[in-house]
């Protein structure tokens, strides 16, 4: 009986698939299986050769990408597993030019590898992406295999923590940084400091402190690139080391946690690096204790050379140099904003700021931060961090200002913030 029943149901399923037609394959290049009279005669064997991009179905990308080129190319390797991006045109465009001339020429019945897998994809400046997958020298597409030609002219392209052709200095696509890295035994900064997370900014300029810093960043190599910053890394330990060059000019090297942070591409967005060879950096003495300035308490204008120098601008005291503006990142009452000040406004904060008293004794920050960051016309100016009713002075120096003048501070930011034209939308510092 149940011989016949398994019999019956397969009558039944044949007369259900005769009934629904047979099945015609979508696969780019396949011929339906079901010849002219009937039968099945014809087997998938008539691929027609086709250019990729035409197979992948990209004729607009590939009819527009020397106009519209793609900002970024990442590649990403099974063996990798993190994907790593160029930013340069020439690379990109050399890529998408490698594609256009390959060809599919036919499915592939090798099996596949594991692990053998390599995506290539396109960012563009919208941040619409393509991507294409190889696997073994192969393209991989539809859950199927293709023999290509022309795909060892991907080859020639090199991406970061892949390739060990990439210094730091490369990372960030531009030529002057490049140009401080090759000219720096002739043309050395005049010192190095350490920002750490927006606070003062601990200065040596001691040439073998600089050339030693100097040092670290040019002989260390890209380990990998992080897929996941958000989780592998506290993005709120920021440390920027600044170079500053006898002309004023300065370059910024920033690390997020222990990875170095670059944005090399607004539309791509910042890039963390895992680098080889960095760890002496932080633990590079750039300015001993032996040297922290002595305070024996006052305005703030006494205890640091910058502040000083802000006021006088704003008093109008400094010839050629005057403040050009000042910006605020403040959290008060638990209230988190940011204003920008400009013209009369930003002169009389910074005097505001600048006569501050604080107590010659350090203390402990407890509260909630102010950061008044101040540019004047030279492009110098100092950045002021006030954590509750105390201020820094530089990294673990900190003293305890005048409550009275604090709380006026606070209610200062919070008028000024009221007034729309004082909010800001943005804030960028320079930086290499």
């Amino acid at each position: 009986m149940k011989k016949i029943l398994t019999v019956l149901a397969a009558l039944a399923l044949c007369l259900c698939l005769s009934a629904c037609g047979h099945f015609v394959s979508i696969m780019p290049g396949s011929a339906d299986p079901e010849g002219p009279d009937g039968d099945l005669p014809q087997a998938l064997d008539a691929f027609e050769q086709t250019g990729l991009m035409e197979f992948l179905d990209w004729q607009d990308f590939a009819a527009g990408y020397y106009s519209d080129t793609p900002v970024a190319l990442s590649i990403r390797t099974s063996q990798g597993g993190y994907a790593s991006p160029i930013f340069d045109r020439t690379s990109i465009i050399a890529a998408c030019d490698a594609l256009r001339a390959m060809t599919v020429t036919g499915r592939s019945d090798a099996p596949a590898e594991e692990g053998q897998d390599t995506v290539y994809t396109f960012t563009m400046a919208g941040g619409d992406q393509y991507s294409v997958t190889f696997s073994g020298g192969r393209l991989s597409m539809y859950a199927g295999l293709y023999d290509v030609t022309g795909l060892e002219a991907l080859g020639d392209l090199a991406f970061p923590g892949y390739s060990d052709s990439f210094d730091v200095f490369d990372l960030y696509y531009q030529d002057d940084i490049r140009a401080f890295a090759d000219n720096f035994s002739v043309n050395a900064p005049v010192s190095v400091g350490r920002r750490a997370n927006g606070g003062a900014t601990l200065t040596s300029q001691d040439p073998a402190v600089v050339a030693q810093a100097f040092q670290f960043l040019q002989s260390a190599t890209v380990a990998r690139v992080e897929e996941s910053p958000d989780q592998n890394i506290d993005l709120t330990q920021i440390t920027d080391y600044v170079f500053t060059m006898a002309d004023g000019s300065y370059y910024t090297f920033t690390f997020a946690g222990p990875c170095l942070a670059v944005t090399a591409s607004a539309e791509y967005g910042p890039v963390y690096y895992w680098l080889n060879g960095i760890d002496g950096l932080a633990q590079l003495s750039i300015l001993p204790e032996s040297t922290v300035p002595t305070f024996a308490g006052g305005p703030l204008y006494g205890m640091r050379e910058e502040i000083a120098t802000a006021l006088s601008a704003a008093n109008g005291e400094l010839p050629g140099v005057t403040v050009e503006g000042v910006y605020v990142d403040y959290n008060i009452n638990g209230q988190h904003g940011y204003l920008t000040l400009d013209g009369p406004t930003a002169a009389s904060f910074v005097q505001r700021v600048a006569y501050i008293n604080a107590a010659a004794e350090t203390t402990s920050p407890i509260g909630e931060m102010i950061t008044v960051f101040v540019t004047l016309s030279d492009q110098s100016g100092p950045i002021i961090v006030f954590t509750g009713d105390t201020v820094q002075q530089m990294v673990g120096f900190d003293h305890a200002c005048d409550a009275n003048a604090m709380n006026d501070l606070r209610a200062t930011i919070l008028s000024l913030a009221q007034d729309t034209n004082n909010v800001g939308q943005s804030f960028g510092s320079t930086s290499g």
